[in-house]
């Protein structure tokens, strides 16, 4: 499986990258990047000719034989990349925000649809081994579930946007939202109180689900360290907590205890640390289904693009919400 990355930055360098060579039979077949300084340090890291090393992303495509491409660069330019890869049959993941507007997620993925081209997206919380369990631990559905979701950043516009606010609603609030949807189905209804002021961003939205459950996501970017911990009960009986996508805790009422007990107990389990990073918060997993999708070549990737337009959907909601605040604030 040949892969060819448009954009060698931190996040390709420091986690996609890593992911794929940790990866059977992948290879790393060309790189691509407007910045000379990342072309030079991508053919020394690779030990590549300049026949691999590239400033423009269609030359790559069509220069080279790639069964699929990984773009991780300014989401502005996500929506060309994605294009013109599709346009010519290629596979594609993107790296989130998948775009800066839902209107491209929606072009592309009808795109994808139309010309039958298998899409992925940057994910990768759905593939978490903290998610992967938790799937597998309830049975029937999930009533409620809360995220708590804290950080330090992004405290300024990132990329080409315009607000702090949109930067981190595509740059941190996008997987929380996006697990909890994939977790519980689509959205039916959302509120936001907001309490943000200046570039300082405070937020719990109250999320209803189609399917009857419901949940809250509590945000911020005032954290002194990342926070992402879980709280879910399910099938009327189960209490699951997962805490910085490492342990997990399932208390179940209908389970008895030592001497008969059932109160104050509970199961727990820990990542092993001889885990791979990449594995623990899934970026392996989502590069392996994605790759799995193309050699099956009968089904697309269950982070296709089309499966971001629901998470696209709500975070416009939010940002219209927190704007509709502020204005009344001010």
């Amino acid at each position: 499986m040949k892969i060819g990355f448009v954009g060698f930055g931190a996040q390709a360098r420091e986690n996609l990258i890593p992911a794929c060579n940790a990866l059977f039979g992948v290879e790393i077949a060309a790189i691509c990047d407007t910045d000379p300084a990342k072309c030079l340090e991508a053919a020394s890291l690779f030990k590549f000719d300049e026949a691999k090393i590239f400033s423009n992303h269609c030359d790559m495509m069509d220069k080279c034989k790639l069964d699929a491409v990984i773009v991780a660069c300014y989401p502005s330019a996500h929506y060309q990349i994605a294009y013109d890869a599709i346009e010519r049959g290629i596979p594609v993941l993107l790296e989130k925000p998948v775009a800066a507007r839902s209107e491209d997620v929606i072009r592309l993925a009808e795109m994808a649809k139309r010309k039958g081209v298998i899409t992925g997206s940057g994910m990768n919380f759905r593939f978490a081994d903290v998610t992967e369990r938790i799937k597998q631990i309830y049975n029937d559905k999930i009533q409620m579930i809360s995220l708590r979701q804290m950080a330090n950043k992004p405290v300024s516009v990132l990329w080409d946007y315009n607000s702090v606010l949109k930067s981190f609603l595509h740059a941190q609030t996008i997987h929380g939202l996006d697990l909890l949807i994939h977790l519980c189905g689509s959205v039916k209804k959302l509120s936001v109180a907001d309490n943000s002021s200046d570039g300082n961003i405070i937020f719990s939205v109250l999320l209803e689900f189609v399917n009857g459950a419901h949940g809250t996501l509590i945000t911020s970017n005032t954290s002194p360290h990342f926070t992402f911990d879980l709280d879910v009960l399910a099938d009327d009986r189960l209490h699951i907590k997962s805490t910085s996508l490492s342990t997990i805790s399932v208390a179940d009422m209908d389970k008895t205890y030592l001497k008969g007990e059932r109160k104050r107990w509970c199961d727990t389990w820990a990542v092993s640390p001889l885990s791979s990073g990449y594995s623990r918060a899934g970026y392996t997993g989502e590069i392996l289904d994605f790759i799995n999708a193309i050699q099956a070549g009968d089904r697309d990737s269950k982070t296709a693009l089309s499966t971001l337009i629901e998470t696209y959907r709500c975070m416009d909601a939010i940002e219209e919400q927190c704007k509709r605040v502020l204005a009344v604030n001010y």
